[in-house]
């Protein structure tokens, strides 16, 4: 018995069809969409920016409440010991500040990131990099601080600061616009480029 080669056509088209599905045309976004990423970008900056006030130097008071209750009530099991034994190293009292060795260096350092945080997003200053900053802040406030407020609050700051990883919205509105051709075409002569470049 003979296999005709019609018989291998219909094989050949299925391949055909599927390599057509499974190329798909990119996205673009519109002028207007990116222009409302852009202004979101600023909104989540600007809230950033607004969290520094009760918290400020040199004693950090404001935040050490919040570490109390995040080293009591965090999600992840053996977060609530990592931050006694260092935001809350040598405290004497879980009411104050005073005495404590090691909350105001970290308290700085929080205080610190949160404004890189404010300035790179509300300016679109290396925006990438800025909402990874706030991607990581934001996860380790819901992973401590989920259950004392509504679930969902600090996991929708999350997503908020993914949303700003994933698309480059400082080149709308902000510095980035500006900086990031200057970069695609340094990127061709200097590693460090290539790299700065996705952080815009």
């Amino acid at each position: 018995m003979r296999i005709s080669s019609l018989a291998r056509k219909p094989k050949r088209v299925a391949a055909t069809a599927s390599d057509e599905i499974a190329v798909a045309p990119p996205i673009t976004l519109s002028e207007r969409s990116s222009t409302g990423l852009a202004l979101l970008r600023i909104f989540v900056g600007y809230l950033w920016f607004q969290q520094l006030f009760w918290k400020m130097p040199p004693t950090f008071a404001g935040l050490y409440g919040y570490v109390v209750r995040e080293s009591q009530h965090a999600i992840l099991p053996g977060y609530g010991a990592l931050l006694q034994h260092t935001f809350l190293a040598g405290c004497p009292s879980l009411s104050s500040p005073v005495g404590c060795t090691a909350f105001v260096p970290l308290a700085a350092c929080v205080w610190t990131a949160e404004l890189l945080v404010a300035i790179s997003l509300l300016f679109g200053l290396f925006t990438r990099l800025g909402a990874i900053l706030a991607t990581i802040l934001s996860v380790q406030l819901y992973v401590g601080l989920a259950y004392t407020e509504w679930i969902w609050t600090y996991g929708m700051l999350v997503l908020l600061a993914l949303v700003l990883v994933a698309v480059p919205t400082g080149r709308r509105l902000g510095v980035d616009l500006w900086l990031a051709p200057r970069l695609q075409v340094a990127e061709q002569r200097h590693r460090l480029a290539r790299i700065a470049s996705w952080f815009v």
